[in-house]
């Protein structure tokens, strides 16, 4: 039993002399540079997905296109209104008060 060297209490090998290690190559070192890219690119790209998305609001574009779209409303209703005037009449009116 003793012929190999090896007992129940210790073994014949100690722990992890037996393990080799593999060279670290070039494809290895991008894996882990695209793992550590991703592990920080991550918590913040949807932040600035976000932010590219809704530029408009963050910049006042989206403020400025609805003023004017107010302001075209205004105008083709007023100008809606006077012409409506001019082929009816004015407005009827009642007097609520008896």
């Amino acid at each position: 039993m003793a012929d190999n060297g090896a007992s129940f209490n210790r073994p014949y090998k100690p722990f992890g002399m037996n393990v080799k290690v593999p060279e670290i190559g070039e494809r290895t070192l991008k894996q882990a540079g695209k793992t550590l890219e991703s592990i920080v690119k991550s918590p913040t790209e949807p932040l600035f997905k976000f932010l590219e998305e809704n530029e408009e609001l963050f910049n006042g574009d989206l403020t400025y296109k609805i003023n004017k779209l107010y302001a075209e409303s205004f105008t083709i209703g007023s100008a809606m209104r006077m012409e409506d005037e001019k082929i009816n009449g004015m407005p009827s009116s009642f007097d609520m008060h008896f």
